[in-house]
């Protein structure tokens, strides 16, 4: 078409990730006075840590961790170094045909490090799904991928994640 600007799509994308001043509809009296300053605003691009959302209900919520699960996993670390000490598979794989698929420190790993989905780490931190999805793709929550394309998680990395960059909710 004639007088149509040609658009570069690479160009476009990483347009959008750059620093570039807000535009604003509704200027409140701060924003007039810092551009009168010669401040400009900026829109973030830096990731905003995920944060809780308090329940508009008045009503206190019950502990997540209740007494059981408390005495749980504080013994949780004994039980483990035990089984992963004490026992082997000798006596087990008189019974199969075949080997195991995994070994016992990859069954153990596997069993305290688990692969979690979208809804589980986003219940986990608190946030929507789109949310979850924007952390990966911007690479600061590691996951990976299934043969059918859905997004996986490890407990480790939500962890890890939260410990750089999560806060705790407002007390």
């Amino acid at each position: 078409m004639p007088g149509t600007k040609e658009i570069d799509p690479v160009s476009y994308i990483e347009n959008a990730f750059l620093d570039k001043p807000v535009k604003t509809t509704r200027r409140s009296k701060k924003v007039a006075e810092d551009d009168a300053k010669g401040d400009v605003r900026f829109r973030k691009t830096s990731l905003r840590a995920p944060r809780p959302r308090r329940s508009r209900e008045a009503a206190p919520q019950d502990p997540v961790l209740d007494n059981d699960l408390r005495e749980y996993l504080q013994s949780l670390p004994n039980q483990i170094d035990f089984l992963g000490s004490f026992f082997s598979d000798e006596v087990t794989s008189n019974y199969y045909t075949g080997d195991f698929k995994e070994t016992r420190a990859q069954l153990i790993r596997r069993l305290l490090d688990p692969e979690l989905t979208l809804e589980q780490v986003s219940r986990l931190l608190g946030v929507c799904p789109a949310t979850v999805r924007r952390y990966t793709n911007r690479e600061w929550l590691e996951h990976h991928r299934t043969k059918g394309g859905q997004r996986r998680f490890r407990l480790s990395g939500v962890i890890r994640f939260v410990e750089n960059h999560g806060r705790h909710p407002e007390l």
